[in-house]
């Protein structure tokens, strides 16, 4: 039986200013960073306290030239993710001082407070206060 999800990918151009832009402009930390002898790499990062784990993927060194540049070519064409926060203004103004684009104003809605923010690659996230109805 399925138990839990531990891992979701995210195609990156380069693992090492991906690791920088999730480490320290939203404060992920690096779980697993383990390179192997054909120049590949295994490099996570998660948000502290949570099990689920980013792969940060650079498909070059893992898969033929043709499959890893079709991957290479949806970097930054992620489907949109939700983060959520128990403290909207105090994390939307930590991101905005670290460089974090946003690309929509903070705005209320029916079920929150939301604002929309890109990473190095333009991979679109959804930064969300959560109203409990």
């Amino acid at each position: 039986m399925l138990k839990r999800l531990a891992h979701v990918t995210l195609y990156v151009h380069d693992c090492e200013e991906a690791l920088r832009f999730y480490t320290e402009k939203l404060g992920f930390e690096k779980r697993m960073d383990s390179r192997m002898d054909d120049g590949s790499r295994w490099l996570t990062v998660g948000l502290p306290g949570q099990e689920i784990e980013i792969v940060l993927h650079d498909p070059t060194h893992w898969h033929r030239e043709d499959v890893a540049q079709e991957m290479l070519r949806q970097v930054g064409k992620n489907p949109m993710w939700v983060w959520e926060t128990d403290d909207f203004g105090s994390t939307y103004e930590t991101l905005r001082q670290r460089g974090v684009k946003f690309v929509s104003e903070p705005n209320e809605v029916m079920y929150g407070m939301e604002v929309v923010f890109e990473d190095l690659y333009g991979n679109r996230f959804l930064l969300l206060q959560p109203v409990f109805l």
